[in-house]
């Protein structure tokens, strides 16, 4: 499964994407997951989260599982870790 972590000036937060036919006028849709249901699946290694910048100019980072687990603690949290 593929999650997304949008982060903004006002917060963040975790949706997954949803890809329509190409008839829809918005091919892709968002809905908001909450925070533990991605860190199970996160977890069990079923899962990847792409984090985005929506205010800022920075490319996105994709994070799994076998990420380094500093950056997973800096954009994800510590629920996303083993050892939490």
């Amino acid at each position: 499964m593929r999650y997304i972590k949008v982060i903004r000036i006002s917060g963040s937060y975790f949706a997954r994407e949803f890809e329509k036919s190409e008839k829809s006028r918005k091919a892709v849709k968002k809905r908001e997951v909450d925070e533990k249901t991605v860190a199970e699946q996160f977890l069990k290694g079923d899962a990847t989260v792409r984090v985005i910048f929506e205010d800022n100019d920075r490319k996105p980072i994709d994070l799994s599982y076998e990420s380094d687990e500093d950056k997973i603690k800096r954009y994800l949290g510590p629920k996303f870790l083993e050892n939490y």
